[in-house]
C-alpha cells in the first residue's frame, strides 16, 4: 500500500464572477455587474450607482423579493435583473 501525495500546482480560484442587470428605483439607470458573490455585488452596486449612504436594499426587480442571503443568491440564475433601494423607496411595479 502506498501513501498517496497531493500536490497543489496553483492555489484555488476564486469563484468565477456572474453576470447581473440591475437598476435604480426609478429604473432611469441600470448597470451591468459581474460578482461571485452578493456582498460583491451589494459593493459594486454602491460603486456603480455612486451610493454614499451605504444602505441599500437589493430586491428582485420583477417581483420586489428581497435578496439578502448568500444562499438565495446563488440560486439565481446569470444575468438575473435586480432593483437598488436605497433608504425610503419602494419597489413599484
Amino acid at each position: 500500500v502506498g501513501a498517496v501525495t497531493k500536490q497543489t500546482l496553483f492555489p484555488p480560484l476564486m469563484p468565477a464572477g456572474r453576470p447581473f442587470r440591475v437598476s435604480n428605483a426609478s429604473r432611469s439607470s441600470r448597470k451591468g455587474i459581474v460578482a461571485s458573490s452578493l456582498q460583491e455585488l451589494l459593493s459594486k452596486t454602491l460603486d456603480a450607482f455612486v451610493i454614499t449612504a451605504g444602505i441599500i436594499t437589493l430586491v428582485l426587480e420583477e417581483d420586489g423579493t428581497v435578496v439578502d442571503t448568500e444562499e438565495f443568491f446563488k440560486s439565481l440564475d446569470d444575468n438575473t435583473h435586480f432593483m437598488v433601494l436605497e433608504k425610503g423607496q419602494k419597489w413599484t411595479p
